[in-house]
């Protein structure tokens, strides 16, 4: 993991942590902090869903602009990975949300679609390569036939 890698967890603790000041375009508090209730709760499912897709769409705005040739992909690239972020951001909300892992729940789908296709590439927890366990260090660093030697 290199010094500029993101964990889930810590997406998570900031997604949190800013819920309560987030401000929409007139500056009303979106997620006013209430006693008791847990930040972004006061949203349903479906609002955070709505969010997403708008991210969503946003980026197959963009695609679609690369793809008519109204700008190449390394014009647009800043933009994309800002609005791939947003992406990432409201589905971490969503899961929240929604009391979701996404970190257990990537894992876990992660690991068996690679047993469903028969890939021997399987992700394992972060402690675990923290730990220096043999047994993930394959997970880590995989072996592919096009780079063995």
């Amino acid at each position: 993991m290199s010094s500029d890698d993101l964990l889930f967890s810590d997406l998570r603790a900031a997604n949190i942590a800013r819920l309560p000041t987030f401000r929409n375009k007139k500056s009303v508090l979106l997620h006013p902090p209430k006693e008791g209730e847990v930040p972004g709760h006061n949203w349903l499912l479906s609002q955070w869903g709505n969010a997403l897709a708008g991210e969503v769409g946003e980026v197959a705005g963009l695609l679609k602009s690369i793809e008519k040739g109204d700008c190449t992909l390394e014009e647009a690239r800043e933009d994309l990975g800002r609005e791939l972020a947003d992406v990432q951001t409201y589905l971490d909300l969503l899961a929240h949300r929604a009391g979701i892992s996404l970190s257990q729940a990537t894992l876990q789908k992660w690991n068996e679609v690679s047993e469903r296709v028969g890939s021997p590439v399987r992700l394992a927890p972060y402690e675990a390569h923290l730990e220096g366990a043999q047994e993930h260090v394959d997970v880590m660093r995989p072996v592919f036939p096009w780079n063995e030697g």
